[in-house]
């Protein structure tokens, strides 16, 4: 570090909530992304974007203070020498879960962290980000910003980014509804909170993180994409009825899945004020009733989801939330965000697909790109997919034993083998 900085920052309400999640043992706060690339990377203008990305967004150079009274980002002035690191290896794979398994510092920071993973003459990027900052949506937009950055510099060296420290509140949302549907919203019955009791068994260990991934390939992705479409589903509908049908295999009957949506849709061109927490769950009840078919029970994830995604109300909790925090002193907000909020034992996230035209990094082509969620905590389970150039990688994050390990991997396949026979 440089230098101690007075400069402090907000934290917002979704920034402590993700922080309690990690308090409360649900997860950790740790968002993950890596890009193998078919050539090696100039580490010398990558520290340079990542200092101008810092400029840019400061909060990934800050550390969290909570000693008096509210908390707020403090920014200690890391340099992107605290943030980057070369790491030469012969063996990529093992080197970028040993990466991606440290967890992000909060207290201490930065918020940021970014390995260049260098066997011979190939780079992978590995990056971490902690969730307080952003959800994966905000994340991806700094992985675009940083590789814009990069790009820029190399034609340009005078480049300087605009700064994206904007509105990261939740009011954002709130603000583009009219009042009578902010008053819908409030009146709305919302049971995001209330959650299906199905769970794994599993025996976890807080000491062992790991990320069990599969890649769906370019061939029988499109083949999945052709599918939705012809019936008249979403990619997201077809992933989710896999996913549901190997939970009735397993529980023998159908299970509620709480599935992550992003509430930029809400706003101008899905645009945020800043990188930040713009996200909330809907549930995909389908009823009792599975269906005969894959056919069936993707009609009725459909239906579900369509229905879920006109309902206004899933906002209320999140508005709910920020108001505790805006009228109430910290600790009582903190104490009734705390007992308020829990998270379902299973759920879905659909992180979505890293545009391939706006993550690039000038002349290095990338070759494969993934972005995982946080590491849940027994016996939280989540499986999370993202999509780069047409290929799938989905993941499931978990402290755990071997054996929790072998029965995620099982699940894995499970998943893998339902969308295979679907097609």
């Amino acid at each position: 570090m440089s230098k101690q900085s007075s400069v402090r920052y907000h934290v917002e309400a979704w920034d402590t909530l993700q922080h309690l999640f990690k308090v409360k043992k649900i997860n950790d706060y740790t968002l993950h992304f890596a890009a193998k690339f078919l050539g090696k990377l100039n580490f010398d203008r990558l520290n340079q974007a990542v200092a101008l990305s810092a400029d840019a967004f400061p909060l990934i150079r800050c550390r969290l203070n909570e000693n008096n009274g509210r908390p707020y980002w403090d920014d200690k002035d890391f340099t992107s020498n605290d943030m980057i690191q070369l790491i030469k290896t012969e063996n990529t794979e093992e080197s970028i879960l040993r990466f991606l398994y440290q967890e992000a510092d909060a207290m201490n920071g930065p918020q940021l962290r970014i390995g260049i993973l260098r066997n011979g003459e190939v780079d992978t990027l590995c990056a971490t980000m902690n969730h307080m900052l952003c959800d994966a949506a905000g994340f991806k937009d700094y992985l675009y910003l940083l590789s814009s950055i990069y790009t820029n510099i190399g034609e340009n060296p005078d480049y300087r980014p605009k700064s994206v420290m904007g509105d990261r509140k939740i009011r954002q949302v709130l603000n583009t509804f009219s009042i009578w549907d902010k008053l819908k919203i409030l009146f709305k019955k919302n049971d995001v909170t209330t959650h299906d009791a199905a769970k794994f068994e599993f025996e976890g260990d807080l000491k062992n993180p790991f990320i069990e991934m599969r890649t769906i390939p370019q061939d029988q992705f499109c083949l999945i994409k052709a599918y939705a479409k012809g019936h008249a589903a979403t990619v997201n509908d077809v992933m989710l009825t896999a996913f549901i049908r190997v939970l009735f295999h397993l529980f023998g009957r159908v299970v509620t899945v709480p599935c992550a949506i992003d509430l930029r849709k809400y706003l101008p061109d899905r645009k945020a004020g800043s990188l930040c927490n713009l996200v909330t769950n809907l549930n995909c009840n389908i009823g009792p009733d599975l269906g005969a078919s894959f056919d069936d029970t993707l009609i009725k994830v459909n239906l579900a989801m369509e229905k879920e995604k006109s309902n206004i109300g899933c906002i209320k909790s999140l508005a709910l939330m920020e108001l505790a925090f805006n009228v109430l002193p910290y600790k009582a907000a903190r104490n009734f965000v705390e007992k308020g909020f829990s998270n379902a034992p299973i759920a879905f996230t659909n992180i979505g697909i890293l545009d391939k035209k706006f993550l690039h990094f000038g002349e290095t082509e990338i070759k494969e790109a993934y972005m995982t969620g946080s590491i849940k905590y027994a016996p939280y389970f989540q499986l999370a997919v993202s999509t780069f150039d047409n290929e799938v990688t989905f993941s499931i994050n978990f402290h755990g034993t071997q054996s929790d390990r072998r029965k995620i991997s099982l699940f894995c396949d499970e998943f893998n083998r339902e969308l295979h026979n679907a097609m």
